[in-house]
């Protein structure tokens, strides 16, 4: 394994055109649940490769399949080429360079791993489940009901749609488009992420407040109102030799990117 050099935004750009479109078989029988797989977002699709790049992640819990899975397997796997061996040689991590993606449409998951080409899906392992409505803090939530025990140093928001939520309470339903998403499957599992996570959610800004009002670990918050996302970075010291060993081979990990990507001086 030797470093692998972050990949350009127009670099991407010809990675994921090369991945488009979906199967026609998949892409056509999209007519069953109502519509074509959206086009890729550039930006946003890069902040997110380059934020597990620079940041050298080496695990994302992701809410949401999509165009999104595919860039994020590939940071990964950069990643692990960049540095897996001596990851995996000092860290006793459960699930080193994996993306977890969990979402509510077999459908759309299927569109979104079609994507994916042979040498990345064993970077992805999926989970397809209901969402429920629930209800928290004497709010109207959603729920996965399958969200399996995996560490995460990365989990990115984007899912689900509100018409997948499933269930009535008191009278209110996720019966309209316009009725905002609620995600609280991170708050059931806020004390058992290690230090360091962070968290990105896609728009969702009300989803994105909500979380920040319930989270009760040290949380740094940042909304960026021009990208349309909120990211959280749980700032917390290490502990235990584990998460102080896999913090500290991402730390070295990350000053190794930046000084190989430092124009020569």
């Amino acid at each position: 394994m030797g470093y692998v050099a972050m990949k350009e935004l127009e670099e991407l750009r010809s990675f994921l055109d090369s991945c488009y479109p979906a199967p026609y078989g998949l892409a056509r029988s999209a007519s069953i649940e109502g519509d074509l797989p959206y086009e890729y977002e550039l930006d946003d699709l890069y902040y997110l490769y380059s934020t597990v790049r620079r940041t050298s992640c080496v695990s994302v819990l992701e809410f949401g399949s999509g165009w999104s899975t595919l860039v994020l397997a590939l940071a990964l796997y950069e990643n692990s080429e960049s540095f897996g061996d001596k990851h995996r040689r000092l860290v006793r991590h459960p699930n080193p360079f994996v993306i977890l993606t969990i979402d509510a449409s077999a459908h759309w998951q299927a569109v979104a791993l079609s994507r994916l080409p042979d040498w990345l899906r064993s970077t992805v392992k999926d989970v397809t489940c209901n969402v429920n409505l629930a209800e928290q803090y004497g709010s109207y939530v959603h729920m996965y009901e399958n969200v399996p025990d995996f560490v995460a140093d990365l989990i990115y928001l984007d899912g689900p749609d509100p018409e997948q939520v499933r269930g009535t309470l008191n009278g209110f339903g996720y019966k309209e488009l316009h009725t905002l998403p609620m995600g609280a499957d991170i708050l059931r599992i806020e004390s058992h992420l290690w230090p360091e996570t962070t968290i990105i959610t896609d728009g969702r800004t009300a989803n994105a407040r909500f979380l920040a009002a319930h989270l009760r670990r040290n949380w740094q918050v940042m909304h960026d109102p021009f990208g349309d996302r909120t990211t959280f970075r749980l700032e917390e010291t290490p502990f235990g030799p584990v998460i102080e060993q896999h913090l500290a081979t991402r730390l070295s990990a990350g000053r190794a990117l930046r000084h190989k990507e430092a124009p020569n001086t």
